[in-house]
């Protein structure tokens, strides 16, 4: 092989071995997703709630569903829509007591293990989701032009999500498989959608 011959076969070497290796890295945010729009006007709602919240005196049983339905419409990022409620028990008794509450939200049930300390005056009680949490397309849209698309320009322009179904449920308190980009500005970078026990955030 003449010297000739050799560089110009070691150049697309180097050149094809260039080429594998950009196609290899990962997609910057800036390509991942599809642009977040502007929230419709009134969807998200930072005080949205289930109902009309039951009065003090309201059987304990009552009350505990409010709180449920409060928690799972926080945790689809705050979009007013119906939701209800159900319990395998009829009242919530003075002594310890454990049941399950399942709330419907967008058509899918949202159920909870509630664990009562018993109690005549003030019942204190843990409730925990027992199937995961609740996830909304819209809801991390909302969420998402909240962190980082009221900032406007070159955060706003680039902010992307992962296509979320319109509703499902997902693991609570864990990284949820769905993400958010910023693609420029200061705020670049890769968010994790989380749906926590009281709500969603962007970490």
């Amino acid at each position: 092989m003449s010297p000739k011959n050799w560089i110009r076969t070691a150049a697309t070497v180097a050149l094809v071995v260039f080429a594998a290796s950009a196609c290899g890295q990962d997609d910057p945010p800036l390509t991942k997703g599809t642009p977040v729009p502007s929230p419709k006007a009134g969807a998200q709602q930072e005080n949205a709630l289930p109902r009309r919240e039951p009065s003090p005196n309201a059987p304990a049983l009552d009350q505990i569903k409010y709180n449920l339905e409060r928690r799972v419409l926080a945790m689809g990022g705050m979009i007013d829509r119906p939701t209800s409620s159900t319990c395998d028990t009829g009242k919530v008794s003075d002594q310890p007591q454990t049941f399950t509450c399942t709330v419907s939200y967008l058509g899918v049930q949202v159920p909870f293990r509630v664990e009562t300390k018993g109690g005549s005056f003030m019942v204190q009680y843990t409730a925990t989701p027992t199937k995961g949490g609740v996830i909304t397309r819209e809801g991390v849209q909302a969420r998402a032009w909240k962190e980082y698309g009221v900032y406007g320009g070159k955060t706003r322009d680039s902010l992307r999500c992962d296509e979320v179904p319109t509703v499902r449920l997902v693991p609570v308190d864990k990284p949820s498989g769905y993400r958010c980009y910023v693609g420029e500005g200061g705020l670049a970078g890769t968010y994790d959608v989380i749906i926590g026990s009281n709500g969603m955030r962007l970490h």
